[in-house]
This record gives structure tokens, sequence and C-alpha cells, in this order.
């Protein structure tokens, strides 16, 4: 059986994992097809078994079950209704107890998804976002992909519960980053992956949002954290960005987190993509996650 049979056949009832896809573009500040993305990683799912040789885990053992898409935003003026669906989606899942993982479409959602887990599962969260940018901008023109960080502080979580890995170094206006520091936000950015491996790195700033009072964690893939190169599908990325490969084990690592209860991947554009190279990537990340959380009840 290849991933994509295995999120095919997925049932509802008791499951592990549940996967929600938003396909909506609407929000993102760079032009982009993002809501073809969703079913464009189930599909690639069918390149890749469901044996992690490196984990030994089979994803066989987890039960999972795929909800399908969320109607997108392509025959709406804007993201806002879309929003609200994702919310409202969400919000089911997390009343599962099952740990929620949301294919994008844009960066947007994670305000929207995580403020679902907020209201539905009860517990200081903390959101820790693998990403090159910030998106502190102000939401001067409604939620866009630049400000979900900023709206999720600016209702209600701490600064200091929030933590940002991958920033790059030309990725953000001074003024988002002065914003960020100024609200307390844990930043690790590119130099200190590259001096220190990802694991420790991830290690630190989950340990600094454990300290400053979450009990549960939303983690944000953004894709465009990615070295360029490796991520053509993102409208966003640069040079000089993490390699697949920290990503993936970041996915694992986190996955295997118990504090981790929902994850979003986003900002891939499909229809851009070349070769399939980023699709292929979200495809493992979605897996590699997937893998950490079967790996739980092994260390157990």
């Amino acid at each position: 059986m290849n991933a994509r049979d295995w999120l095919a056949g997925g049932a509802a009832g008791r499951a592990d994992v549940v996967l929600i896809g938003a396909p909506i573009s609407k929000a993102s500040i760079s032009p982009s097809q993002a809501w073809s993305t969703p079913p464009a990683v189930r599909e690639m799912c069918a390149r890749f078994p469901l044996w992690d040789a490196e984990h030994a885990v089979d994803l066989s053992e987890l039960q999972v079950h795929d909800m399908g898409d969320i109607a997108g935003d392509r025959d709406d003026v804007d993201a806002a209704a879309a929003h609200g669906r994702i919310e409202e989606a969400v919000a089911g899942a997390a009343r599962s107890g099952a740990v929620v993982i949301v294919i994008g479409g844009d960066n947007s959602l994670t305000r929207p998804a995580m403020r679902a887990m907020q209201r539905s599962r009860h517990a200081e969260w903390g959101l820790l976002t693998l990403d090159a940018h910030h998106d502190c901008r102000p939401a001067d023109s409604g939620s866009r992909n630049g400000t979900p960080v900023r709206e999720l502080i600016e209702g209600g979580l701490p600064g200091t519960r929030v933590a940002q890995v991958g920033i790059h170094p030309f990725g953000n206006e001074h003024a988002h980053a002065a914003w960020a520091a100024q609200h307390g936000v844990h930043v690790y950015p590119m130099p200190e992956i590259r001096r220190s491996r990802v694991d420790t790195v991830l290690a630190t700033a989950v340990a600094a949002l454990v300290r400053d009072g979450a009990e549960a964690l939303y983690v944000d893939f953004d894709v465009d954290v990615v070295e360029r190169a490796n991520a053509p599908a993102c409208p966003a990325s640069l040079p000089g960005g993490m390699s697949p490969d920290d990503l993936l084990q970041a996915a694992f690592l986190l996955g295997a987190n118990n504090r981790v209860r929902a994850a979003d991947i986003t900002e891939v554009d499909a229809m851009a993509d070349v070769n399939g190279i980023t699709v292929r990537l979200a495809a493992a990340t979605l897996l590699s996650f997937c893998a950490g959380v079967a790996s739980r009840s092994k260390a157990r």
C-alpha cells in the first residue's frame, strides 16, 4: 500500500490523525494558486511507501481520517468566508481528540485553524512556526498570508508563547522584526540553524514555549522556509533557506512531541511547481510528521 491509498482508506471514527484540505489563495500577498495544492499533495503521496526506515515506523499502524477539502475561496471575493469554513472544520476535527493537520493553501489559514484549536481544546496554547517570515504585518487590508502571527497575538495569544524557527536575514521589514521583538516572540533565525543542528534549535524553542506557559502546541510548516532551489513553488521562498532534510527532521521531531496537537503545511502553489519538487517535499513533510505521531506510542 502506498501513502495515497492509506490516506484514502482511512475511516471516520477513532483516528490518531485527522487531515483537512484548505484550498485557499485569495489572501496571498504574492499571486498564487495555492488552492491547487491539497489534492496535489494527496496524489503525490502515491510516490511514498508507509515504512519510515530511519525511525523504524510503519504508518499503517496509525489511524488516519481524511475529511477532504473545505470549500475554497476561488469563487469568493476574498478569503473571509473560507477562513470561517476552515475554523469550523478544524473545530469539529479537534473535538475528536486526534492530532489535526491542515494542508493549504496560503498561510492565512493558520489564524482560523489555531483559533479553532484554542476554542475546542481548553489549554494554554503556544505557536511554533517554521517560516522565513515573521508574518507580523498589520492586518490593515484584512487577513493575509503575512498577518496570522500578528492577528493571533493581537487576539490574545501571548507573544512569549510564539517561537519562530528559520527566519531569513532578508525575509522581513525592520518594522515587522521590531514588532515581534517588542511582543516577546522567540526568534531562531537561519544563522542559528546553520550554527547548531535543527534538533537542538527545536528543543530550545519548545523549551522556551513551555517555560512561558504553553501546554499544547500548534505548528505551522510554511514551506517557504526552505532554500528556494528546493521550494520553487513557494512564491516567497529565498536563497539561503533551510535544507529539505532539516524540514523533514523537524517534521518528525515535532510530530513525536506529545504537546503538539495540530499542524499545518502552507504556501505551496502546485500550479507553479517544477517537476513536482515542492509538492513532493510537502507530501514528505506530511508523512514525516505522521511518522513522528506514530512514534509516540512506541515511546510509551
